[in-house]
């Protein structure tokens, strides 16, 4: 579980000192986007402990991330 903290944390983390080492900023907006989807893994799976629920219900749970970021991703991308 501490592991899961520490990765938590650090998802949190790299978009800051990306930033604060220069990064450009559509970087850091697909980084963010890359880090979001990782991050709704770890708390579906360890926190919502669906680790070991049906394969359905552990897609439909984790789906959503990947979804928003693709819709978020496209209007970013288009604007």
């Amino acid at each position: 579980m501490l592991a899961v903290y520490i990765a938590l944390m650090v998802c949190t983390m790299t978009p800051v000192i990306a930033l604060q080492a220069g990064a450009d900023t559509s970087v850091l907006v697909w980084l963010v986007f890359a880090l979001v989807i990782v991050k709704a893994v770890l708390l579906v799976d360890h926190f919502m402990e669906m680790r070991k629920a049906p394969a359905g219900w552990r897609f439909a749970a984790q789906a959503w991330a990947p979804v928003v970021v693709a819709g978020l991703a496209v209007f970013h991308w288009l604007s």
